[in-house]
């Protein structure tokens, strides 16, 4: 599946979908305003793209880069096609964008009580499928602690810590902990 991307800017014509997107496919507690992830990817190494396969727009993804890592804070398909493997070429092309780098990111942990329980199973699998594995390590961000994935097969902390340093401008410092 071939696809292009665009920065994301006022101008897209699918500006308003994305904004929508953005309050949908993400809980509240997890969600950026737009103009904010725009003002971010003004940062060199820091893309907020808009995706399109076929002509219509399929979905978005904000990324980071830093050193030897490209971290993924936001990935989202038009929920209206889902299910179609977009979002297995978005991620295959962010691939090739970062290659020779580590993709990682942040997903909800499996807990079988949550009430989204069923979509944090799907989600973790569609990494998975796509070459992410679990680097036995959790991020607490406020009341939340997030799963962090990573297509390395040994995960730097270190370097995890310099990119959200990074993304943040200084401004964050995570409590990351094994799991287990």
């Amino acid at each position: 599946m071939k696809l292009k991307a665009k920065s994301v800017s006022r101008k897209l014509p699918e500006y308003k979908q994305i904004k929508q997107l953005m309050k949908r496919a993400f809980p509240k507690n997890e969600q950026m305003p737009v103009w904010v992830l725009r003002i971010l990817a003004l940062n060199k190494g820091t893309d907020f793209l808009a995706w399109y396969g076929k002509g219509a727009f399929c979905g978005i993804s904000f990324t980071v880069q830093h050193k030897n890592m490209a971290f993924i804070l936001y990935l989202a398909v038009n929920d209206k096609i889902r299910s179609k493997g977009y979002g297995s070429a978005v991620l295959n092309c962010l691939k090739k964008k970062f290659k020779g780098k580590t993709l990682s990111l942040n997903v909800e942990p499996l807990e079988r009580d949550a009430a989204n329980y069923t979509q944090r199973v799907r989600r973790i699998y569609f990494y998975k499928k796509n070459g992410f594995r679990d680097t036995g390590y959790f991020i607490h961000d406020k009341n939340d602690k997030y799963l962090i994935l990573s297509t390395a097969e040994t995960f730097s902390q270190k370097e995890y810590r310099e990119m959200l340093k990074k993304v943040s401008y200084g401004f964050y410092t995570p409590q990351i902990e094994m799991s287990g």
